[in-house]
This record gives structure tokens, C-alpha cells and sequence, in this order.
């Protein structure tokens, strides 16, 4: 398939869409070639979605975390020494 009507790739039809981005980055963006600058920029995408779902669970996490009581290290390590002379 050509640009114009989609890119087919990794199994998903790729979707054109309309962006404004400032001049520092599309002078960056010139350096490109013209066929590389999907995967640039759909790399630059992924990594950033990635990063931002990282971060949201992290901050899921750390919530859940501050729910729950907290313990002493000798209670733990009593709990693992335990749960290890049952064999699990």
C-alpha cells in the first residue's frame, strides 16, 4: 500500500493523522528521510507510551502501598522463614 491510503505494518493498518510540532523539531525531522520518519516517530511514540504506562502503575503501586500496613524486617524475614519449613 502507498503512503497516501496507509502503510501496512506488524499485521495493524497504519492511520494518517495531522500534527503541529515546533520548528526545533521539524528542522530534526529534515534530517531524516522522508521513508524513516514514521519509524522515528512511531518509535518515539511507543517509547512514550511505555514510559507513561510504567509511571501510572508506579503511581498505582505506590497508592496501593501506602494502604497497607507496614511491617518490620524481623517479621518478615520471620514470614519467609516460616513459610520455608513449609515447603512452598
Amino acid at each position: 500500500m502507498d503512503h497516501k491510503r496507509g502503510v501496512e505494518q506488524r499485521g495493524h493498518m497504519s492511520k494518517r493523522i495531522n500534527v503541529t510540532i515546533d520548528a526545533d523539531v521539524w528542522e530534526l525531522l529534515g534530517r531524516i528521510s522522508v521513508g524513516e520518519r514514521v519509524l522515528v516517530i512511531n518509535e518515539a511514540l511507543r517509547a512514550w507510551a511505555v514510559k507513561r504506562r510504567r509511571g501510572d502503575a508506579a503511581r498505582e503501586v505506590d497508592a496501593l502501598r501506602a494502604q497497607i500496613p507496614k511491617i518490620n524486617s524481623e517479621e518478615l524475614a520471620r514470614w519467609v522463614r516460616d513459610d520455608r519449613t513449609r515447603n512452598y
